[in-house]
């Protein structure tokens, strides 16, 4: 190879790990991705991965499925089997959590297929890590046993971010897949996800290519195109439609660089305000390609040649739009307090539905008043949280296909007919009525495999109004970090403590892990008090935050604000304090009544500027008294609406509600009930049903994972069991699901 000769070539994952080790030069900056960067990349991954996995000719022939393209990384080779990383250690570092998670769920199933793979690419030689960067090694290694990882005061930005990241990965892999599909998971990861490695000729010629990639001008993008595109034929206005692009770009560009958020912007914008209802291919193609969208769209937008103003005109719209969502582009990235109400807008965000960009658009109207658009996007964000919220306390997905099918199926068609802000107040209203369930359905809801992100948010958000009420000072960004607070559970994960009143493992454990069991503590005061008895934390709890300090007898005392909250909420039986000899069970009941007390606060409907009718008693439509969230539309919810293996059996007919399933854990029987929406009820506990069969099963055994289609059956009436997964695939070869 020459002495500046560049060579690409393309690496399968199993391929581009074996044998290699890879390592950072001194310029490379600490590994940096956040919560977003990981998030966006699991789900995409793990959605690629369902595609595939759900086409019958991919899964006899799994070499012809697509490959997932995960971008190029640039590096040099000093030596055989040893590489340094010029570009990609971000996604480079990502993936080896990704790979110690996954060979950590392997292990505990007794996958030794899925280890075996898995440690080809983890280590060169059964010891050392394939990623040789030896800043990262102590929390690799924790990570790879299983330990916690202590951060502590020298540590690294890329140590203590390196750990948070392997805490979200773990769990979101088990928010987006159930256990059944990780070891095809692997097999599609491993086989068909690919970067292009770039080879540089030496170290100097390896930096030379890191300075251009970081300091050289970028290629020209979509909105750019379109910017090109739209200048060409708006005619003798050319000059008026460039000042205001350029003007609009300026409103977009808020407290921080982001070279996305004009596209993201103007993305949002079409769908909100110009794809056609009913047509996902205008979705995609505008995501994919949003200039090639608008030119082949161009008659059904009014963008043609013979009427030049309406390119100026389309400018126009966007630049006015613009200049109304900027305030929600801020409040998307800090927290906004005080008059604004945006709040919501950054809890959305972080709460993964960043699809609220559309709907809000859907919303305001270009030619609106500033004060107008804000209350009009502001109802639509406090709409989408409570929509979460309550999604979440009744146990169903929150995940983006999730939010994006609320977002494009119901909001957008909604909103583009609202013109005025009451008009979007009654039709979320509406919606809210419609929704249904209630936050007191919730009774026996708590931590699950896959749902500690939305359980932290409920205590967050919980906290954070009772702090405020309290006139305390609190932030609930804080509340959100699970670096600085951590769960903190009542009860010691000691059954024997409580085994008199409590004889059945199964119920401690669901009974500890319930909402009322739980509360937010900073993590220094956690890791000292991990193991302590209820009456021995209440010192450490009375100099926490209000809702874990009420439990200290006469914490309330010497605080009139929080007496006063007490009243005015009517909540003098449940947020009070215990004695040391009160049952486990009626501290975590009461605590649960707490809780959904203040959750029904906090989203009451009312509050939060949605009005909430009933129809009235002769049939006819109009609205007859406003109502509180908690007694609208007490109804479950519809199997469809899970979107698990379960649920889509027993919309099929092929179980029915009140199916009875056991599972057989180290000799002992665990029996559970299928309901008529596909959740999973456990005998021993009963209450609210587990959305998947895995938690349902994890909880059963006290494991962290469970196969639960594999490992729940079907009892007939000589005895005779059969898996849930046998059922499913015969009903898949027979047509019938």
């Amino acid at each position: 190879m020459g002495s500046d000769e560049i060579r690409s070539q393309g690496f399968c994952l199993k391929e581009l790990f074996r044998e290699v080790t890879y390592e950072i030069d001194y310029y490379q900056r600490d590994y940096t991705w956040g919560e977003d960067e990981i998030r966006t990349l699991l789900r995409d991954l793990c959605g690629s991965f369902r595609n595939w996995s759900t086409d019958p000719a991919y899964l006899r022939r799994p070499h012809t499925a697509p490959q997932y393209f995960l971008g190029p990384f640039v590096y040099y080779e000093p030596s055989k089997n040893r590489r340094y990383l010029v570009d990609g250690q971000q996604r480079f570092v990502t993936l080896h959590l990704l790979f110690l998670q996954l060979r950590l769920s392997a292990q505990e199933r007794g996958d030794a297929r899925a280890v075996d793979r898995l440690n080809r690419v983890i280590t060169i030689d059964g010891e050392h890590f394939a990623l040789g960067i030896t800043d990262h090694e102590p929390v690799l290694r924790a990570v790879a046993e299983a330990r916690k990882y202590e951060t502590g005061v020298g540590d690294s930005l890329s140590r203590r971010n390196l750990w948070a990241r392997s805490q979200q990965i773990e769990s979101q892999l088990a928010e987006e897949l159930d256990a059944e599909n990780l070891p095809r998971f692997t097999e599609w990861l491993l086989d068909r996800v690919v970067l292009v490695g770039i080879r540089a000729a030496s170290s100097d010629h390896g930096y030379r290519m890191f300075e251009t990639m970081n300091d050289r001008g970028a290629r020209l993008t979509a909105v750019d195109l379109l910017k090109s595109h739209l200048l060409s034929h708006v005619g003798a206005n050319e000059d008026h439609l460039n000042t205001q692009w350029h003007e609009m770009l300026r409103e977009l560009a808020t407290d921080r660089e982001d070279p996305t958020a004009a596209s993201r912007f103007i993305k949002a914008f079409l769908m909100a305000r110009c794809a056609r209802e009913g047509r996902e291919d205008d979705r995609r193609q505008i995501d994919s390609n949003l200039n090639v969208w608008v030119r082949h769209n161009a008659a059904y937008l009014g963008l043609v040649p013979e009427r030049p103003s309406n390119f100026l005109h389309f400018v126009q719209d966007l630049l006015k739009s613009a200049r109304l969502f900027r305030p929600f582009l801020a409040a998307s990235r800090a927290l906004k307090t005080g008059g604004d109400r945006l709040e919501t807008v950054l809890f959305n965000e972080r709460n993964g539905l960043s699809c609220q960009a559309i709907a809000i658009l859907a919303a305001i109207d270009p030619d609106d008043r500033p004060s107008d658009a804000k209350d009009k996007g502001r109802l639509v964000a406090v709409y989408m949280d409570r929509w979460y919220a309550l999604r979440v306390l009744q146990d169903l997905p929150v995940q983006s296909a999730d939010s994006n099918s609320l977002v494009h199926d119901t909001l957008v068609p909604l909103l583009r007919k609202c013109r005025t802000t009451a008009d979007v107040a009654s039709a979320l209203g509406d919606r809210v009525t419609h929704d249904g369930g209630s936050i007191r359905d919730a009774a026996t809801l708590g931590l699950r495999g896959n749902n500690a992100h939305q359980i932290r948010y409920l205590l967050a958000r919980a906290t954070a109004y009772v702090e405020e009420a309290c006139q305390r000072p609190h932030d609930v960004l804080a509340y959100l970090d699970r670096e600085r607070f951590h769960i903190e559970h009542l009860w010691a994960n000691h059954h024997h403590r409580v085994e008199e009143e409590i004889p059945d493992p199964v119920v401690f454990r669901s009974r500890r892990n319930q909402l009322g069991g739980l509360g937010l503590l900073m993590g220094r005061e956690n890791s000292s008090i991990n193991d302590l008895p209820l009456n021995g934390k209440a010192a450490y709890y009375a100099r926490s935050n209000v809702l874990l300090g009420i439990i200290a007898p006469g914490y309330d005392q010497r605080n009139p604000l929080l007496r006063e909250f007490i009243k005015t909420h009517k909540l003098d039986k449940v947020l009070r304090p215990f004695g040391p000899r009160e049952a486990m069970t009626s501290v975590v009941q009461t605590r649960q009544e707490l809780y959904l007390s203040l959750l029904e606060h906090i989203w009451n409907p009312e509050r939060l500027g949605l009005p909430v009718t009933l129809p009235s008693a002769s049939g006819s439509n109009e609205p007859t008294a406003q109502i509180r969230p908690v007694v609208a539309a007490r109804r479950r919810p519809a199997a469809g609406r899970r979107r698990t293996d379960v649920a889509r059996m027993v919309a099929a007919r092929i179980l029915t509600g009140g199916t009875r399933i056991v599972l057989t854990y180290r000799s002992t029987d665990h029996w559970a009930t299928i309901d008529e929406d596909g959740g999973i009820i456990l005998t021993a506990t009963g209450g609210t049903p587990y959305g998947r069969v895995d938690e349902a099963g994890a909880v059963a055994r006290g494991t962290k994972t469970c196969q639960g289609m594999n490992e729940w059956h079907i009892e007939d009436e000589q005895g005779v069991r059969t898996s849930l997964r046998t059922l499913r695939d015969r009903a898949v070869a027979s047509g019938a699901l």
